[in-house]
């Protein structure tokens, strides 16, 4: 799980790519010898376009519930002279004072603590990812709430690093999948957005990469039978159990002691996906995406969580985590 780059507005932008970035690109042009992952990542799969969610959607919560729980905490430090009367040793006017003391030490804290919690919460219920493959375009909802646009062809994709520095044991490097919208000269980057998902292990991004690359460069009817899930949150917010069900993503594949002792962690966080989720507004496309992004009512390639299984197929991620340890 990574944070540090929660508002794209912290990617740096106006900059030339680096050496790193132009070493670990992914070209579109090149087909790689490996199985496409789906990433269980998918919101609508047709012929026409691929959408996807956004980078930290499976994380959603975590954030949340952290800060509603240390403000809780806090706040009942500080009131906990009113709930419990008899244990006022001091006029009424003391404790107020005492109070009125340690709120100005916490504001600082909680401060930081609300800055935190407008990070997931009071914003937009997710950030799709829109590939079109007939207009060859991508559309990108981003976390300031601007749409950005791009041509396929033009982006600058490469796995990055999660963290602009990193020092040995400072905890794993995590990686993900970034794409660079340039500028007219080819070098210098506009700006940003993440592909879903990360890793410890640059290689399982790749396998992330090649599902939208061959949907991209091949078109639907090379990445369909890859496609096993879809996310019902296009035009709705999620439920309790479909947020705790993307919550688990993060333990799929996992040994089963690891999600036994994981689960109620989780179960936790999802109340914090509750909250973020039912105080953000639900993403609409612009009447001028949606209009060249017009499915065809016959369209045999076309996919949406309507036609889920009852259980989430496991099946997928097990088969690329044992390729990708072998």
């Amino acid at each position: 799980m990574n944070y540090q780059d929660i508002s794209q507005k912290s990617y740096p932008v106006n900059r030339m790519l680096t050496a790193e970035e132009r070493k670990n690109q992914l070209r579109q042009k090149e087909h790689l010898d490996i199985t496409p992952f789906y990433n269980a990542s998918t919101v609508k799969f047709n012929s026409t376009f691929v959408e996807l969610v956004d980078r930290w959607f499976i994380y959603r919560g975590y954030v949340t519930f952290s800060s509603l729980f240390l403000i809780a905490v806090s706040a009942s430090i500080n009131l906990f002279p009113f709930f419990i009367p008899e244990v006022h040793i001091a006029p009424k006017s003391i404790d107020l004072l005492i109070i009125a003391c340690w709120s100005a030490i916490c504001s600082p804290f909680w401060t930081c603590l609300i800055w935190m919690l407008l990070k997931e919460s009071f914003r937009w219920t997710h950030y799709p990812i829109r590939f079109n493959y007939r207009k060859r375009m991508v559309y990108v909802f981003c976390l300031d709430g601007v749409i950005r646009s791009a041509k396929w062809d033009d982006l600058f994709f490469t796995i990055s690093r999660c963290r602009r520095s990193y020092t040995p044991g400072s905890g794993p490097q995590i990686w993900d999948i970034r794409g660079h919208a340039l500028k007219a000269d080819r070098k210098t980057v506009e700006w940003t957005f993440a592909l879903h998902g990360d890793s410890e292990d640059p290689r399982q991004l790749k396998n992330c990469w090649e599902f939208v690359r061959r949907y991209m460069e091949e078109g639907p009817k090379a990445v369909y039978g890859d496609v096993h899930w879809c996310h019902d949150v296009a035009s709705r917010r999620e439920t309790f159990r479909e947020g705790l069900f993307a919550l688990n993503l993060n333990l799929n594949g996992l040994p089963r002691l690891i999600q036994y002792i994981s689960a109620p962690v989780v179960w936790l966080i999802s109340i914090g996906r509750v909250f973020a989720i039912r105080t953000s507004k639900i993403p609409q496309w612009p009447a001028a995406i949606e209009a060249k992004c017009r499915i065809d009512a016959s369209d045999p390639y076309q996919r949406t969580a309507a036609q889920n299984p009852a259980k989430f197929p496991t099946d997928p991620v097990s088969v690329i985590r044992e390729q990708i340890s072998q």
